[in-house]
């Protein structure tokens, strides 16, 4: 099974995991996750409406995201999800 082959599996992994270690803004996980705006935009708002995220809106296009611990517990899931997997 390749679940993490999916762009939107993958960049929900990558986004989760990009935000265990501190506050991130919108273009760093653009440049790190490596998807079109779309997609990253997409799960974006799905991570925030599940409140896995919270989104800071700091400004004039100055956007931060951070982890809640319900994300953290889901990225804990989707990881060993991947490891059964590959």
């Amino acid at each position: 099974m390749r679940i993490f082959e999916f762009a939107k599996n993958k960049c929900i992994f990558d986004v989760l995991q990009i935000l265990l270690s501190r506050k991130t803004k919108y273009s760093e996980m653009f440049r790190k996750t490596q998807v079109s705006h779309t997609t990253l935009q997409s799960v974006l708002s799905e991570l925030v409406e599940k409140q896995c995220i919270i989104k800071y809106n700091l400004g004039h296009q100055n956007v931060d995201y951070k982890i809640t611990q319900k994300g953290k517990e889901l990225f804990k899931l989707l990881s060993q999800i991947k490891i059964l997997t590959n």
